[in-house]
């Protein structure tokens, strides 16, 4: 059982499309295929930029109600042109395609006009971004069946079941499997089938996202529920990148690729914010153990890194010191500083009141660090998430809060790495152990002013 996941770099244009559909044919099989795909390119930013534009139309400004129909067009267009340079005039499915991104792009207008509700943004945002893996897995089936590769398109919010935590479900993997194994494998038996990422659905079969670029997560999630049916279960995300490399190789030169990971040391790197893999895949494949690779869709043929089970009597016995450093950079990122009012120390409760905040509005801590007077979290730089927090307890505390930041991580470091990594920058918060070293900087200004 072959699970393929590709990205929006993957599917960004018509030549891109066509590319997928050779690696499907070449490195996939006619059954028991099961490729999910992500919105095509910067669809999702997109989306979340037509969101804002129509909640500003509310102001029923002629500006905003042109921004907002504006935005939406030229996202149709981007789409529309993909179809041209799939399709041409001879191709059967052409015309259908057309028909197929008209009737989506009246449902996306509908949606956002007649019923999300805009008094909750997050439940709003899950039922619009959500068009865009809809529209690529579309686009992609029908391109797919142009190509004689039979298939045949499910909505994944019918397999992955959630609770009603808009932009971040909860997945209830019993319920999941459950329906994986009644009515998806009987499809996969049959032919390819295709998919989309990032989506889950809640008992009421509303849209839920599973967190940004959730893709990932999806494909270990089907791979953990057909496991159960099928002995030989992997999963493959195609990349622009040859591999998992130590890395960013656009802000770090002689970045170095490695050939296997273990599931813990996979799981760390995501943590920490390398963006190769989403942080929830590794564990539904860890419990079950099935591997994960990551490979370049530019270079299909190459091995690319497996992610995989490794004895943890050898993974002791490697000497940390002849481990490849590992450098991550997450960025938009706040420091977030609590002090209580009256000077007196931090205490468990107050502890408690704090992490129990950041609980309530789903707030992911990145780094903490506590002193006598004074506990500092690293975030994410959410505004509205922020600003809940905020509301919640300043009565209780004085806070400030840092923007600007990023959160630079080494793993396996050295005095070496750190000193050509950290010089001159200016570091607000800091922790080092054996095996891992934090720090949050200033994020550099832009030298284009971009």
């Amino acid at each position: 059982m072959r699970i393929f996941k590709f990205g929006g770099a993957s599917v960004k244009d018509a030549d891109a499309v066509i590319n997928v559909a050779k690696i499907i044919k070449e490195y996939g099989t006619t059954t028991n295929t099961l490729v999910i795909v992500s919105a095509m390119g910067k669809t999702t930013n997109a989306l979340e930029t037509l969101l804002e534009k129509f909640l500003d139309k509310e102001n029923e400004t002629t500006a905003a109600v042109h921004n907002y129909l504006n935005t939406l067009d030229n996202l149709k267009n981007y789409h529309l042109e993909i179809i041209k340079n799939l399709f041409s005039e001879q191709k059967t499915q052409r015309n259908l395609a057309f028909t197929t991104l008209d009737y989506l792009f009246l449902q996306l207008q509908d949606t956002l006009e007649n019923k999300i509700n805009i008094q909750n943004y997050d439940e709003a945002y899950d039922q619009i971004i959500s068009f865009g893996e809809v529209i690529s897995t579309h686009i992609i089936s029908l391109y797919l069946n142009e190509e004689n590769i039979n298939n045949e398109w499910i909505d994944a919010k019918n397999f992955i079941k959630t609770d009603n935590t808009w932009r971040e479900g909860k997945v209830d993997l019993v319920w999941t499997e459950n329906l994986v194994l009644r009515e998806l494998v009987p499809v996969l038996a049959q032919k390819i089938v295709i998919t989309q990422g990032f989506l889950g659905g809640t008992l009421g079969n509303k849209t839920t996202t599973l967190g940004r670029e959730g893709s990932d997560f999806s494909a270990a999630i089907f791979a953990y529920c057909l496991n159960s049916q099928f002995v030989d279960v992997s999963v493959t995300i195609w990349k622009d990148v040859p591999g998992i490399l130590n890395a960013d190789p656009k802000i770090i030169k002689n970045t170095q690729m490695y050939d296997t990971l273990s599931y813990r040391e996979a799981a760390e790197m995501t943590f920490y914010g390398a963006n190769v893999i989403h942080p929830k895949t590794i564990k539904p494949l860890e419990n079950r153990q099935i591997p994960l690779y990551v490979k370049s869709f530019l270079n299909p043929e190459n091995a690319g890194t497996c992610i995989k089970n490794i004895d943890a009597q050898t993974a002791n016995n490697q000497d940390i010191s002849n481990k490849i450093p590992t450098i991550i950079f997450k960025p938009n990122q706040a420091l977030v500083s609590f002090a209580v009012k009256d000077l007196t120390f931090i205490t468990e409760e107050n502890l408690g009141l704090i992490l129990n905040a950041f609980t309530q509005f789903n707030i992911k801590i990145n780094l903490m660090q506590s002193t006598a007077v004074s506990f500092s979290v690293c975030t994410e730089n959410n505004a509205r998430k922020l600003s809940k927090l905020n509301d919640l307890l300043a009565n209780e505390f004085e806070i400030k809060v840092q923007e600007n930041l990023k959160l630079v991580t080494i793993l396996h470091h050295n005095a070496e790495i750190i000193h050509e990594i950290m010089e001159e920058k200016t570091i607000f918060l800091k922790q080092e152990t054996p095996q891992t070293y934090s720090a949050v900087v200033l994020e550099a200004p832009n030298p284009k002013g971009e």
